[in-house]
Parts: C-alpha cells; sequence; structure tokens
C-alpha cells in the first residue's frame, strides 16, 4: 500500500524533482509540473505504467497521466489514486 511515507513529503516536491517509485507490477512517476501562464495553476503530474521498465524506456502509449492540484489536499489524492491505480494493476 502507498501511503505518505512511500512517496516522500510535500515538500519535496516544490522543488520540481521527479519521484519515481514501484509497487508490485505498477510504476509511478510523480512530478510537479509548473504553472504554463499567469492564469494557471502548479499541479502535479503523476504517471503510471507496468513494470518492468523505467519510465524513460517505456513506451507513452502505456504510459497513464493525471494531474492533481499543487497543495495537500492534491498530495493526498495522489496518495488515493496510485492505491486505486494499484488495484488495477493487481486484477490485470
Amino acid at each position: 500500500m502507498i501511503d505518505h511515507n512511500t512517496i516522500l513529503s510535500f515538500g519535496h516536491y516544490k522543488k520540481g524533482k521527479p519521484f519515481t517509485g514501484s509497487l508490485r507490477g505498477m510504476r509511478y512517476r510523480i512530478v510537479k509540473e509548473s504553472a504554463a501562464d499567469e492564469d494557471d495553476t502548479d499541479k502535479f503530474r503523476v504517471d503510471t505504467w507496468p513494470e518492468p521498465l523505467c519510465y524513460e524506456a517505456t513506451d507513452k502509449e502505456k504510459i497513464q497521466v493525471q494531474y492533481f492540484a499543487f497543495n495537500p489536499d492534491g498530495y493526498n489524492d495522489i496518495i488515493a489514486y496510485l492505491n486505486d491505480k494499484y488495484a488495477e494493476y493487481k486484477k490485470e
């Protein structure tokens, strides 16, 4: 199960560096995406894909992308999302 200790703290993502992890068949990558313009806001980008390959070596068609608000609520939503995605991968 993925929790707050698994994906690092919210503060880590403020630096804009991606974090990657895996859980029994599913890989994931979390990164902050800065606002594209003044009317936009920063957001989390979460990519998920099947193991065994790393993000860079995986066929981009196999990577699923989801966005979340870049705030503590969005951070908590990521945890729920990743656990739901893991349940899907587990069924496959």
